[in-house]
């Protein structure tokens, strides 16, 4: 047979080849009771980037923003540790949960915390910088605040393109709603400096 023709070599490969690692059960273990400290020692210890870029995932998921920089880090991630560095930075909790969520891509989450929050303006500027110009508009109409600043930002996408507006929308707005840069800029500073206070 098959045995007695390869003799010990095959059982060798066999066994080597269906060999499984602890590393990733015990790694899920930790991350299942918050315990990123040992979680990270784990793979400072095994030194495996598969490892590392689990650990990332799920520290990103779990939203522990230390956990996830020094595992992206690990994995020479340079613009997500300096992204999550960025997000630490955010004094405002609404803000930064919902940078988090952004960066695990889940922009309706995103919007559904700064609104929660009560930051308007952050939910109508996300939804500007997805391009969901009228998402946008609806919030700033809803809550009767920013409907020059989206205006003014399609005008100016609009125009970087070479494309006139067709949706009727913002043709009606447009024509009810002056576009002032500086004061769109006052009020885009005061929504940030009273951010900063909440």
């Amino acid at each position: 047979g098959i045995n007695a023709e390869y003799g010990e070599s095959l059982n060798t490969r066999t066994t080597q080849s269906t060999a499984v690692s602890p590393y990733p059960t015990i790694l899920q273990n930790y991350v299942s009771q918050n315990k990123w400290d040992d979680a990270v020692r784990l793979c400072r210890f095994v030194k495996d980037q598969a490892l590392w870029a689990s650990l990332a995932a799920m520290s990103t998921a779990a939203k522990d923003l230390t956990t996830s920089e020094i595992a992206y880090s690990a994995i020479n991630e340079a613009e997500k540790v300096e992204y999550i560095s960025q997000i630490k930075e955010i004094s405002n909790n609404a803000a930064r949960n919902a940078e988090m969520s952004l960066f695990c891509r889940q922009p309706v989450e995103a919007e559904g915390i700064l609104l929660q929050g009560g930051l308007i303006y952050r939910a109508i500027r996300l939804n500007i910088d997805l391009y969901k110009w009228n998402r946008a508009l609806e919030l700033a109409i809803k809550h009767k605040t920013h409907v020059d600043t989206v205006l003014a930002y399609r005008q100016r996408y609009l125009e970087d393109f070479g494309l006139q507006e067709t949706d009727n929308v913002f043709v009606q707005y447009s024509k009810e709603i002056s576009v002032d840069w500086t004061t769109i800029q006052n009020k885009i500073s005061m929504e940030l400096e009273n951010e900063r206070g909440k």
